[in-house]
């Protein structure tokens, strides 16, 4: 199961020039056959959203495994500290450090920063360093895992 607990948010000063402040990423769940993993925990004036749409799950924050963090940056990481029985899973030292579980899949996608990571879970990949402006794309990453394979598939052919 892939849940958006937050769907991540630009406030902007000037969006014709890009001018911005306060960027809060998006917030996801995934729950395997083994695990209970948030992918990013947003600012920390999200909060009570994440707390919430949680509890609409009937998820505690205790139950969380893993916080896989997608880069470090604190309107990514800012609600951290919630899953205090969480591992949190990061890319530092050349590696992905101690996550372990078959229905999921982390790369490394350095590009917004040189940590960024994404997941990959069923057909879906969680990218949410990927792409930051809104005028771009999306305020959140989450594509269709077919779409991707696509884009590789087409961009091989050039």
């Amino acid at each position: 199961m892939l849940k958006v607990l937050y769907s991540g948010s630009v406030t902007y000063l000037d969006e014709k020039n890009n001018v911005f402040v306060a960027p809060s990423s998006s917030c996801t769940y995934i729950e395997t056959s083994e695990n209970k993993i948030i992918v990013d925990t947003s600012s920390k004036d999200k909060k009570k959203i994440i707390i919430s749409n949680l509890n609409k799950l009937d998820v505690k924050l205790k139950e969380i495994d893993y916080i896989i963090s997608s880069h470090n940056h604190n309107n990514h990481n800012g609600n951290n500290g919630l899953f205090r029985n969480a591992k949190i899973v990061k890319y530092s030292d050349g590696s992905i450090n101690d996550f372990k579980d078959p229905e999921v899949e982390i790369i490394w996608t350095p590009g917004h920063t040189f940590d960024s990571i994404s997941v990959i879970h069923e057909d879906y990949v969680v990218a949410p360093a990927a792409v930051h402006l809104k005028k771009i794309f999306y305020k959140i990453m989450i594509f269709p895992l077919q779409s991707i394979l696509k884009f590789q598939k087409n961009q091989s052919k050039e």
